[in-house]
């Protein structure tokens, strides 16, 4: 056998180990989270929702902008980027 065949099977025989190595590491990571979700389920935790704020006559809603805030980050923003 000449190197080259020697190298060229070498190296087809260590692709097909590294395969078969990934091959088998994901059977066993389906299998293990097979096994965990069953013997070990996760927990529910209830969230109680939270009460709508009172709001003031005459106020805008909870979260509601009038994008002066959003407007001067932007332009902070914008000015930094210019220097």
């Amino acid at each position: 056998m000449s190197v080259m065949q020697q190298g060229l099977v070498l190296m087809v025989t260590g692709m097909a180990v590294v395969f078969a190595f990934l091959v088998i590491l994901i059977f066993i990571t389906k299998l293990l989270s097979i096994v965990v979700r069953k013997y070990f389920p996760e927990k529910e935790v209830l969230i109680k929702p939270t009460p709508p704020a009172a709001k003031a006559i005459g106020s805008a809603p909870v979260g509601a902008h009038d994008g002066a805030e959003i407007a001067a980050a932007i332009a902070v923003a914008a000015a930094y980027a210019k220097r």
